[in-house]
């Protein structure tokens, strides 16, 4: 049986984003897949969840390591194992079967603040964004100065708690809906928090593991201002001084509602 701590509390965070526990047709096995963006969180995956995973999991339970999905043509990346034996220890910890609507996060994780720190890293590393947007107040203002988290899901519930939650750790947070933008998708719920300070206190307290993320604070922190659109890998450039920060707003894309990127 896998053990109910700090990296299985990350885990069901991470499962929450991007995970899903699901019957196969016509058979007593199910299946297990946890996934990202092919480019962008690939090494997130390799570096981080997939050892987590293999260590946690995957040996305790089978012995062995975890088998890598990925699809060039939709573009995803990352983890999957079948098996009759992976539902009820992944039930255990607090990973639902079948179809995610109504979430709520497990009691024993609600209950020690080491564990609820790592489920939401695990959360916002899959089911969150950090970006920098523009400060409107200031006329002529072209960069991305004002660094923000998303964290976002359709489960009102989930959220819901997850704003309490970070309410009761000081954080400066709001929660709001977020209707459909396409036929058959679900309004979403987003919990938002803003400032350089509320950032700043949550990568010192909770964190990430994604460099997805990373490399958008440290730009931030040491710049004071993140370009939008850029791809993990030129932010590693710019971060590198490989590439001129400033030349990212000679030629960019259209402003977009939300700033983010």
């Amino acid at each position: 049986m896998i053990k109910k701590n700090e990296n299985t509390a990350e885990l069901v965070g991470l499962s929450f984003g991007d995970g899903g526990l699901t019957y196969r047709k016509n058979s007593n096995r199910v299946k297990f897949q946890l996934r990202g963006h092919l480019i962008e969180d690939k090494e997130h995956y390799d570096s981080y969840i997939i050892p987590l995973f293999n260590r946690e999991v995957m040996v305790p339970l089978f012995s062995r390591k975890v088998g890598i999905v990925f699809n060039k043509r939709t573009k995803f990346y990352g983890l999957s194992v079948e098996s009759v034996n992976i539902e009820f220890p992944l039930n255990f910890i607090g990973i639902p079967s079948g179809v995610k609507n109504e979430l709520s996060i497990p009691k024993w994780i609600k209950q020690d603040r080491k564990y609820l720190r790592r489920f939401l890293r695990g959360f916002l590393d899959t089911d969150g964004c950090i970006f920098c947007q523009k400060n409107y107040s200031i006329k002529n203002n072209k960069f991305h100065t004002q660094i923000r988290i998303h964290l976002s899901c359709t489960s009102e519930n989930l959220m819901k708690e997850i704003y309490r939650m970070l309410k009761s750790m000081d954080f400066k947070t709001l929660i709001y809906s977020q209707e459909p933008c396409g036929n058959g998708k679900r309004k979403s719920y987003v919990v938002k928090i803003c400032g350089g300070i509320q950032v700043y206190k949550w990568m010192e307290e909770i964190g990430s593991k994604n460099p997805k993320h990373i490399t958008k604070y440290l730009i931030w922190k040491k710049l004071g201002f993140c370009p939008p659109y850029t791809s993990l890998n030129e932010r590693k450039k710019i971060l590198k001084k490989e590439e001129n920060p400033f030349l990212y707003y000679e030629a960019r894309l259209p402003e977009r509602s939300n700033g983010s990127g």
